[in-house]
């Protein structure tokens, strides 16, 4: 088993029963990154608690004599990475980046174990006249290269 694996399996293992989700493990030769979220945010103490079982767990290794250990949420410029993160954020604007280099733009409507739903407003041209058209299109994960949320500080007041 991979420490990548065994670092999973634990994480896994400690959020099992709680709405707390894993979101990916990044192994460096010289860091471990954990990213755990949570439907309406992860906090602090759960980064703690999971940071601490870990070293507890793997205390008996070296593994943190040659890696730091870092615990933390997905930040927000990150690509949305498992469905759990996509059904946190219906209803938000998201920009996909097609595994053909198409990018599309639109409110994220539904998400599933085969792909999401997003509505786009499009510019159609009708003879002379340009119209917006609001276009639901399905996009299968197997053709997402990446998602990211679209933020807009303008409606801050």
């Amino acid at each position: 088993m991979t420490l990548n694996e065994q670092i999973t399996a634990l994480v896994e293992e400690k959020i099992a029963g709680s709405d707390n989700f894993l979101v990916e493990v990044k192994v460096s030769p010289a860091k471990v990154v954990v990213l755990i979220d949570h439907p309406s945010g992860i906090k602090i103490e759960d980064c703690v608690s999971v940071s601490r079982f870990l070293q507890e767990k793997l205390d008996s290794t070296d593994v943190f004599e040659r890696h730091e250990l870092e615990v933390g949420s997905p930040g927000m410029e990150e690509p949305l990475k498992v469905l759990k993160q996509y059904h946190k954020r219906l209803g938000k604007n998201i920009s996909v980046l097609t595994l053909d280099g198409v990018r599309r733009n639109g409110i994220l409507k539904n998400a599933n174990d085969d792909g999401i739903d997003i509505e786009e407003t499009v510019i159609v041209k009708e003879g002379k006249k340009k119209e917006k058209q609001v276009q639901h299109n399905f996009i299968p994960f197997t053709n997402i290269k990446e998602t990211k949320v679209i933020f807009s500080f303008n409606k801050i007041i």
